[in-house]
């Protein structure tokens, strides 16, 4: 009677029972990757100069909230003059708000925009030409910062990204390609 009982609360149980709270990985599937990360990215700009990324953000759900830098360089020649003025020529720090869409598990896409400090270093082109060093005009200016990034998630610390980013301003717009690698903090 006791082998009775249970094997129709078992046949019950499976039947109208549904999952248990233990095998619902729905659940789980977004806090996976609830995590701290920070990343670093190498890549081109749309001139053909190389540029550097490094970002922190915090990725909660299906959103993320993002600190970015980006700086590039102009290709300088091999005088003494130009060495001793050497140094990032476009900088952009980028505060981003965006959505990340996780599939097959391990792959993730992400897609944010928001607002940026763009900083440009032009050159004074009314300066003649002298020994001494053209001076240099720094630009300021607001921007609007948009970014597509892909990442394989080997595990919840460590994954490689790929990103195409580009910055509409009035200083001087620009878009990128760049790769890299992020690290979760916990």
């Amino acid at each position: 009677m006791k082998s009775n009982i249970i094997l129709i609360s078992m046949a019950f149980g499976l039947i109208y029972g549904g999952k248990t709270f233990a095998q619902d990985s729905d659940s789980l599937e977004f806090k996976e990757f609830n995590n701290l990360y920070f990343g670093f990215e190498l890549g081109k700009n749309d001139r053909g100069i190389e540029m550097v990324q490094s970002a922190v953000w915090l990725q909660l759900g299906n959103n993320y909230y993002k600190i970015k830098g980006t700086s590039s360089s102009a290709p300088k020649p091999d005088s003494k003059r130009y060495k001793e003025n050497s140094g990032p020529q476009l900088t952009d720090l980028s505060l981003i708000l965006g959505k990340n869409y996780t599939f097959l598990k391990h792959h993730q896409l992400h897609v944010g925009s928001g607002l940026s400090m763009v900083t440009y270093k032009a050159k004074n082109k009314d300066a003649g030409f002298s020994d001494e060093e053209k001076e240099a005009n720094m630009r300021y200016s607001i921007g609007l910062p948009v970014e597509l990034r892909y990442s394989l998630n080997f595990n919840r610390n460590i994954a490689l990204s790929f990103s195409a980013h580009a910055s509409a301003n009035p200083v001087r717009n620009f878009s990128g390609l760049s790769a890299g690698i992020m690290f979760g903090l916990f």
